[in-house]
C-alpha cells in the first residue's frame, strides 16, 4: 500500500494538482491552499486504491528466450498453462488467504522463468547432438584404429593416436549431452507437475479456515523455493557441461 501510495503522489496529474495549489494558495488567497491540499491527498488516496496502478508502474520481466524446438515448446507450454492456472486460482480466493498466497505465486513465477532457461539450454544441446553423428564418429575411430594397427612409423603412429583421442573426447562429450538431455526434460516434467500440486493445493486451501491456511500456504511455497534451488544447482552443473558447445 505504502509504494501504491508513493507511486499515486508522484504521477504528473497529481503533481500538477499540488503546484496549482500551492501557487494558487500564494498569489490568490491563502485559503485556497488547504482546499488544494485536500483535493491532491483525495485523489492520491483514491488512484493508490487501484490495483492496477502498480502492476503498471513494475518494471517489465526480462523477456523470456525462444523456443523453437517443438519438444521444449510443449513441454514449456504445459508449464505456463500450469502456473497460469496457479495465479487464477489464488486471484479467486478471498482477500486475506489471497495475501497469503502471494509468495506462492512469486515463487511460480520464478519457476517459470527456471523452466524457459533451462528449456532453451536443451535446445542448444539438442541443436548440437542433431549435427553430431555418433555413427560416423565411431566409424571415424574403427577406421584410425585400423589405421594405428597398421602404421610403423613413430611420428604417424604419433597424429593417428592424438586423432582418435580427439575424436574419443568428442564421442565422450556427445554422450554425456544426450545424459543431460534426459535430465532436462525429467526436470521440466518435475515442475510441470509439481505446479499441478500447487493448483490442487490452493483449491484445497480456499475451503480451509484462515489459521490453517496461512499455515499450509508457507509450506508450500517452500517446496517451490526448494524445487527452484535444486534446478539452480542443476543449472551450474548443466552450464559447466556446455562449455565448448
Amino acid at each position: 500500500m505504502n509504494n501504491n501510495l508513493t507511486i499515486a503522489a508522484t504521477r504528473p496529474l497529481h503533481i500538477i494538482v499540488l503546484l496549482a495549489s500551492v501557487a494558487a494558495g500564494l498569489a490568490v488567497t491563502i485559503w485556497l491552499l488547504p482546499l488544494g491540499l485536500l483535493a491532491y491527498a483525495a485523489a492520491v488516496a483514491l488512484a493508490a486504491r487501484d490495483p492496477a496502478l502498480a502492476a503498471a508502474a513494475a518494471p517489465r520481466p526480462a523477456p523470456l528466450p525462444k523456443l523453437t524446438s517443438p519438444t521444449f515448446r510443449a513441454i514449456v507450454g504445459e508449464i505456463d498453462r500450469s502456473q497460469r492456472e496457479v495465479e487464477r486460482s489464488v486471484g479467486a480466493a478471498p482477500a486475506v488467504l489471497s495475501n497469503a498466497l502471494r509468495p506462492v505465486v512469486a515463487q511460480s513465477r520464478e519457476l517459470v522463468t527456471e523452466a524457459h532457461d533451462l528449456a532453451s539450454k536443451g535446445q542448444i544441446i539438442e541443436q548440437y547432438l542433431a549435427t553430431a553423428n555418433t555413427r560416423q564418429l565411431q566409424d571415424q575411430i574403427n577406421g584410425i584404429d585400423i589405421q594405428i594397427a597398421n602404421t610403423r612409423d613413430a611420428y604417424t603412429l604419433q597424429q593417428l593416436q592424438e586423432t582418435r583421442g580427439a575424436l574419443a573426447d568428442r564421442q565422450r562429450n556427445a554422450a554425456d549431452l544426450e545424459t543431460y538431455i534426459g535430465r532436462i526434460n525429467a526436470q521440466l516434467a518435475n515442475i510441470d507437475a509439481s505446479l499441478d500440486n500447487v493448483l490442487a493445493e490452493t483449491v484445497r486451501l480456499r475451503t480451509a479456515d484462515a489459521v490453517a491456511a496461512s499455515s499450509m500456504s508457507g509450506q508450500v511455497a517452500d517446496r517451490l523455493r526448494d524445487i527452484k534451488a535444486d534446478m539452480d544447482a542443476f543449472q551450474r552443473v548443466l552450464d559447466s557441461a556446455m562449455t565448448g558447445i
